[in-house]
């Protein structure tokens, strides 16, 4: 007597599995990947060619690969980053790690600079000649004959006086601060900057180098001399300022 289950199909002689019906169809007749099944072991061959990539559980990216999202390491320095060993900013000098003694303005050079930035005043000479020429006759106050500027003469001295000083902030402090060069530096080829970094010294330590001039002329106007024999050629002004000119 037969024992076959008369509501299941024939036996066959052997069980084969039941497919699974929500198993993505394979390519190229490759198995699918089992839900949750793990990455294959490093070093184990890739997809055959021509297969697509697997869209879960694929394996993990390649020794040295960057990780999702994450930059990818370069040896090559960052675009407008000091390479090492360099400074950030400024002249190559001697106090910037090369041992390379930059070459230093000399002392007529200076002086022409200095020269061709007091251009400056020539507004200011002019309003005077202005309030000489429109003079009239006068006497002061002990009877004494004398000349007495008009009110003509006397303002435009002071309109061309208050451009000669506005002439000189913008060249000395503002530009020659900014850049290193006013416009008779600029034009005689030599640059005023600091003397540890080679940057420029910036509006306000510009000011002061102008103003610490009075220690260059304090004494027999020494101060002015000491480019002629100084290592660094620098004045008196130079060296409370820590700056230096080059060419």
């Amino acid at each position: 007597m037969s024992t076959q289950d008369p509501f299941q199909p024939p036996s066959t002689g052997w069980n084969q599995p039941a497919a699974d019906p929500y198993a993505a169809p394979s390519p190229y007749g490759q198995p699918a990947p089992a839900y949750g099944a793990p990455a294959p072991a490093y070093g184990s061959p890739g997809p055959a060619y021509g297969a697509p990539a697997p869209t879960y559980g694929e394996p993990a990216p390649a020794y040295g690969a960057p990780a999702y999202g994450a930059p990818a390491y370069s040896s090559a320095p960052v675009y407008g980053a000091p390479a090492y060993g360099q400074p950030a900013y400024g002249y190559p000098g001697a106090g910037f790690g090369f041992g390379f003694q930059p070459s230093y303005a000399t002392w007529i050079m200076r002086v022409g600079a200095y020269l061709l930035d007091s251009l400056a005043f020539v507004p200011y000479l002019l309003g005077l000649l202005v309030m000489t020429v429109t003079s009239v006759p006068g006497y002061d106050n002990y009877g004494n004959p004398t000349s007495e500027p008009t009110a003509t003469g006397a303002l435009t001295l002071g309109i061309l006086a208050v451009i000669s000083v506005g002439l000189w902030v913008w060249n000395r402090w503002v530009r020659g601060g900014r850049t290193g060069q006013s416009w008779g530096k600029k034009a005689l080829g030599i640059t005023l900057q600091r003397d540890v970094t080679g940057e420029p010294l910036g509006v306000w330590m510009a000011f002061v180098r102008d103003v610490a001039h009075y220690v260059d002329g304090f004494v027999l106007y020494l101060g002015y001399l000491w480019p002629l024999w100084d290592g660094k050629r620098q004045t008196f002004s130079d060296k409370l300022t820590k700056s230096v000119v080059v060419r």
